[in-house]
């Protein structure tokens, strides 16, 4: 087994590679400073920018390639700060980060620009290979060794690499490090069940339940969005309803409800902390003029920029002007909703404090269902959730990229996968796991290559 582990993941180092190899060419063909000069302009104050641009360098015009939409944000809070308050949409400890990285580069030299992108470019781009890692681990603990089952961990991974995400992934984006810590979380989760025990607390349970909750901490601090993993916790506290109703409480189950709530508490304070310094920065009483969400009965900086600057909040992305990136987002959310329905649905047929579905459900026989079903459903709940408030809250269209950090609909797309291949002859027309994978390829080159030349969506 470790020697099929370890054989894996060498394949998906030489799938990565070649992958990033890909989309790196494509972004380095891409010509001039792209549709919105904002990048060029900030990566070169001189008047002579247009003449140091057709003078440089292919690799300096594949870095100013990656230097587009939101990685402004991000690179100009590593060089110099956070100045502005619409800034702090923008995670701090993202761009503090790569203000750390982009120093280490520069070393004795004057750090500049192009410092702060390539230590965005090395971060994101190690952290996606790493978050390929501990999905491929993940995928263990979810599957299970039956039958070609013992082939999700690696064809999951793969399809990880291949995400729509794109360039993002590559990109002084938060996508990439928010995958690592929420799968990272997902997977100590896991483990912490699959040592638990009947009788006893151990202590790798703990450590294991406390360090899934540092690591949803940690990703919350990168992306709001990772306050929905906690919905994980709290399932795992719920489990435990029956059983506190019917006064059958053990000692133990205590000990495991007390931890849970912990890792909640770590989760609440990686939203919070950033919330409370803006507080102090902008809402303190040597402020001469104090920003109007200071006065809220729950003062966020956070959501008031989003409200305020880019106009998020439920239904108002619904307009007609906006039905494009619904269409574009579309099979996307489709694929979310679907995919945690599906393991939601199996999973609920079990008892809460239940941890394993049986395989020999009869329910799983049908064309609509996997073959096997998650040892863990409850992860499908952040997943279901983000695709629900992406289509109703949020920019929809960039459901595209932070999916990238959620395991469900990697697993159900690899079973789609190995189902056809272990049942079907090869040839034909393309089924569902086909076109899902090819349109994967497809949108992710495209996007790259819009991406790389400052060209919505983003």
């Amino acid at each position: 087994m470790a020697a099929s582990n370890a054989s894996d993941q060498r394949q998906l180092v030489s799938v990565f590679c070649a992958w990033k190899g890909l989309l790196f060419c494509l972004a380095a063909l891409c010509p001039g400073p792209g549709y919105d000069t904002s990048g060029l302009i900030l990566s070169d104050s001189s008047l002579n920018r247009y003449a140091n641009l057709e003078s440089s360098s292919r690799l300096s015009h594949l870095v100013l390639n990656f230097f587009r939409w939101d990685a402004l944000y991000f690179v100009k809070a590593a060089e110099r700060g956070l100045v502005f308050e619409q800034e702090w949409a923008f995670s701090p400890a993202f761009s503090k980060l790569l203000s750390v990285v982009g120093q280490s580069i520069s070393g004795t030299a004057e750090r500049s620009t192009q410092y702060h992108i390539v230590a965005g470019i090395i971060v994101s781009t190690t952290c996606h290979l790493l978050s390929v890692f501990v999905l491929y681990r993940l995928m263990t603990l979810l599957a299970g060794p039956r039958r070609q089952q013992s082939r999700i961990p690696f064809v999951a991974s793969v399809l990880h690499i291949l995400t729509p995400a794109s360039l993002f992934l590559s990109a002084p984006y938060t996508e990439s490090l928010f995958s690592l810590f929420n799968l990272a979380g997902m997977l100590c989760y896991a483990e912490s069940r699959s040592a638990a025990t009947s009788s006893t607390v151990s202590f790798q349970e703990v450590v294991y339940k406390l360090g899934s909750g540092l690591l949803f901490a940690m990703a919350t601090t990168i992306r709001s969005n990772g306050l929905l993993s906690g919905l994980i916790l709290l399932y795992d506290v719920a489990r435990y309803v029956p059983k506190l109703l019917s006064i059958r409480l053990g000692t133990h189950d205590m000990f495991r409800i007390i931890a849970t709530c912990a890792s909640g508490i770590l989760i609440a304070l990686g939203f919070f902390g950033p919330q409370y310094l803006a507080y102090l920065d902008f809402c303190s009483t040597s402020h001469s003029t104090a920003r109007p969400w200071c006065e809220k009965s729950v003062p966020s900086i956070y959501s008031w920029v989003q409200s305020h600057y880019w106009n998020v909040g439920l239904f108002r992305y619904w307009t007609m002007s906006n039905l494009p990136l619904f269409l574009l987002a579309l099979p996307m959310l489709g694929l979310l909703v679907y995919s945690s329905v599906t393991h939601l649905r199996i999973g609920y047929a079990q008892p809460l404090y239940g941890r394993r579905v049986p395989h020999t459900s009869n329910i799983s026989d049908t064309k609509y269902t996997p073959r096997f079903t998650c040892n863990f459903p409850e992860l499908a709940l952040p997943q279901l959730v983000l695709a629900v408030t992406a289509a109703t809250c949020f920019h929809v269209q960039i459901v595209n990229r932070i999916s990238s950090g959620y395991p469900i609909w990697y697993l159900t797309v690899a079973t789609w996968l190995l189902d056809r291949v272990s049942s079907r002859p090869s040839g034909g027309r393309p089924d569902r796991a086909q076109l899902v994978i090819r349109s994967m390829i497809v949108y992710a080159m495209i996007q790259g290559m819009l991406f790389a030349n400052f060209l919505p969506p983003a």
